[in-house]
Parts: C-alpha cells; sequence; structure tokens
C-alpha cells in the first residue's frame, strides 16, 4: 500500500514554498521566465570559466526555483565532461570509496528496497536498472549485487573511466546522446541529478520513455530553502550557502519535486527526507568552508545510521525521515514514483 502524499502538506505559507505570498520583487526576466527574485550569486560561466552573475528565480511558468540565465545543454554538458570533477571536486572518488559501506547499506541500499515494493516483475525476469549520472558507480554496484541488469551514463570523463573499470555497460556522454535505445528499464535512477538539468521537465519526460510499463523512477534531490536552512542562514548571518550555479541549476522543494513529478507522467509512490544535515548549523557546529568540521558532522552522521541498520532500528528511521517532509526538513528529498502511460 503506497502513503497518502498530500500536496495541501505544504500549504504555501511557509516562504517560498510554492504557492507562499512573494516578498521580493517580481521580475519578468525573459518571455519563458518571471518571477519572485530571491537571489543573485556569483559562479563560474559554463563556456568562458569567468565569474557572471546568475539570479535565482521562484518563476511562476516553470513553476520550480531555477537559476537565470540557464546555460545551453550542449554547453553545459562540455562543462561536465571536461573539468567539473577534476576542478571542482578532485578527490571525488576518493571520498566515496572511504564511505563506500554507508552509501551501500544506508542510502543505496534501502532505496531499491523501496522500488523492489513496489516493481511489477512477471517470472524470473532480471531487471533492468539505469543510472543517469552514476557518478562513481556505486549504486550500479549495489544493483548488480542484487541481480539487476546494470547500465549507466556518466558525462565526466574522469568517472566515465573509473565506473567503466568496475564491469557496468556505461555510456559517456547525457541523456540526449544516449538516444535510440531500444531497451526499456524498470528502475531509473537519478541520485542528486535533477537539480543539474536546464530542463527538468523535459528531463524527465525522457526518462518516462525509458521506463517499462509500471517501471519506477528514483528521485533524490537537494531539498533547498529548508526552514532549518533559513534558520541557520538568519543565525550565522550568511547569504544562501546551498546555491551553487551553474552546478545546480534548479532548487527543489517537497511540493515542487512531486508537482514536476505529477505533470511528467509519475505517480508518486514514496517520499520521504534525509538526514537533517543543516541542523548542525544550528547547533554550534558551523561547516561551511571548513572541510574539516564537515567531514566531522559527515562521520556522526554516517554512524548514526549504520548503527540504526546494524540493530534493526532503520525502518523506524526511514518513518522519521518520511514524517519530517510535512515540516520540509531534510538535506535531500528521496523520491520514489511510477511511470504511468
Amino acid at each position: 500500500m503506497t502513503e497518502p502524499f498530500q500536496l495541501d502538506w505544504h500549504t504555501g505559507d511557509d516562504w517560498p514554498e510554492w504557492g507562499a505570498e512573494a516578498r521580493r520583487p517580481v521580475l519578468a526576466l525573459d518571455v519563458a521566465h518571471r518571477g519572485e527574485l530571491l537571489d543573485s550569486v556569483v559562479g563560474p560561466d559554463v563556456v568562458t570559466g569567468q565569474p557572471r552573475v546568475y539570479h535565482i528565480l521562484k518563476c511562476e511558468f516553470c513553476i520550480l526555483i531555477h537559476a537565470w540565465p540557464l546555460p545551453p545543454p550542449a554547453a553545459l554538458a562540455a562543462y561536465y565532461a571536461r573539468e567539473f570533477y577534476q576542478r571542482a571536486k578532485p578527490d571525488y572518488v576518493a571520498r566515496y570509496e572511504q564511505d563506500r559501506a554507508w552509501w551501500e547499506t544506508c542510502v543505496h541500499g534501502p532505496i531499491l528496497d523501496a522500488c523492489e515494493r513496489f516493481l511489477r516483475l512477471e517470472g524470473e525476469t532480471r531487471p533492468c536498472f539505469l543510472d543517469i549520472g552514476a557518478g562513481p558507480g556505486i549504486a550500479l554496484d549495489v544493483a548488480a549485487q542484487r541481480g539487476y541488469v546494470t547500465c549507466g551514463i556518466e558525462p565526466s570523463r574522469a568517472l566515465w573511466d573509473h565506473t567503466s573499470a568496475g564491469g557496468h555497460l556505461i555510456h559517456h556522454g547525457t541523456l540526449e546522446t544516449f538516444g535510440g535505445v531500444s531497451q526499456a528499464f524498470h528502475v531509473v535512477y537519478l541520485y542528486e541529478t535533477l537539480e543539474h538539468q536546464p530542463n527538468p521537465e523535459d528531463f524527465l519526460v525522457r526518462c518516462h520513455d525509458l521506463l517499462t510499463p509500471g517501471g519506477v523512477l528514483v528521485a533524490v534531490v537537494p531539498n533547498d530553502y529548508s526552514p532549518i536552512q533559513l534558520a541557520a542562514c538568519a543565525r550565522l548571518g550568511v547569504p544562501p550557502y546551498w546555491l551553487a550555479p551553474p552546478q545546480h541549476l534548479t532548487m527543489f522543494t517537497p511540493k515542487t519535486l512531486q508537482l514536476l513529478l505529477r505533470r511528467c507522467g509519475f505517480q508518486i509512490l514514496d517520499l520521504r527526507g534525509t538526514f537533517p544535515l543543516d541542523k548542525f548549523l544550528l547547533e554550534g557546529h558551523n561547516y561551511l568552508g571548513n572541510d574539516r568540521v564537515g567531514r566531522l558532522v559527515h562521520t556522526q552522521r554516517m554512524q548514526s545510521e549504520l548503527y540504526a541498520v546494524a540493530h534493526g532500528q532503520w525502518a523506524q528511521r526511514e518513518q522519521e525521515y518520511r514524517a519530517n517532509m510535512a515540516q520540509r526538513v531534510g538535506r535531500e528529498i528521496v523520491c520514489v514514483a511510477r511511470q504511468q502511460p
């Protein structure tokens, strides 16, 4: 039985959730984007690498909070293929491998457990699993251990090299260059992928078409502009620290993610948060710009969740994370949805 998710959990009374009255100027930035201007931040231009201003808009037309201007898809793909992980996250793979037990046990394993509750498999069918933005390949490893036929898409050449060496079939490129595939997938996995897309609605429609009838989509995105984040900004006197264009182009809330998935042809099956990491900022552990403190609080989170799994408390923990979504609490949003014809 699916959970009774209700969009009216999120009435819009809590700024800047969708439907809340604007507190800041409402601007028409071009013919396709109009809404409340939440913030303006500086980030690199994806073509030149030079600093440029990105505006953060609660767009009335897109029904999303997103950066503007949005980079052209081809230029953005080249940016990821060329330099993103090599320059911005040179120790990316090493950190993932160091934390592999947590990723397998407390992240990807429970998400696949949820998928398997909803998958409609016939006979001895071996389910097919597509990870878009496969990164270091840990989700693919977990799926393969469970008997899935695995396939991935990864734009970074360095990560493609690493994950291909793990024995998975990996397409080097983007979902757009993955076109022409005749295979259908039982699970399409988007772990912190959707927020990078300049047009997430078009992206999800493509994902819908890749699924088998009744197939399952997983979308995990950062939970941004949450009450804890806004409280941390006020207490520490800092600007919105989660904004990172052009890497993150869309800032999701539980409500806007549900609205987006529903209008792209998906039925919401499960929705929960993750550990509310930002709470450490309210407890005096300021990890912003401090990798040592950041690593310390992340380790505390991992130890807490690994303990919950080891002592049979994970189901209770997931229920807590699920209930947190009613208050928009949790560092990420984890959503499992089913394809509807």
